[in-house]
């Protein structure tokens, strides 16, 4: 039986980034959306399933913290991991766990297997 891959979603305004993440997941096996906008990725998160969202903590208009309150209000258990390139003294329940811009994408399939779980990944999968 094939397990269905993760699927994750990225918040973040800086498009490159965006697709650079989605690149990275799609190798590391993990399908993932992505939105420019904290209206869109609420949007998203709202209309489809996710297993975790990948959320910048700085966002046109609102913080990331913010977002994630709304996400786990109307997705609640949904892993949320805020991405900011500082250190936050701003926390919340909704933010299961942080991870710092520019570790690499090896912290940051690391932190996605932490906090998605057992879902079974496909090895090699693109």
């Amino acid at each position: 039986m094939i397990t269905p891959r993760p699927k994750i979603l990225s918040i973040d305004d800086h498009q490159v980034l965006n697709f650079m993440r989605q690149k990275v997941l799609a190798v590391a096996g993990y399908d993932c959306d992505v939105a420019s906008s904290a209206d869109q990725g609420i949007s998203l998160a709202v209309s489809n399933h996710y297993d975790a969202v990948l959320l910048d903590y700085y966002l046109p208009g609102t913080t990331g913290v913010q977002v994630a309150n709304t996400i786990s209000s109307v997705r609640p258990g949904v892993p949320i991991v805020l991405v900011t390139g500082e250190e936050l003294h701003e926390h919340s329940a909704a933010v299961h766990s942080y991870l710092i811009k520019g570790d690499g994408p090896e912290a940051l399939i690391a932190r996605l297997k932490s906090v998605v779980g057992s879902k079974t990944m496909h090895a090699g999968a693109c």
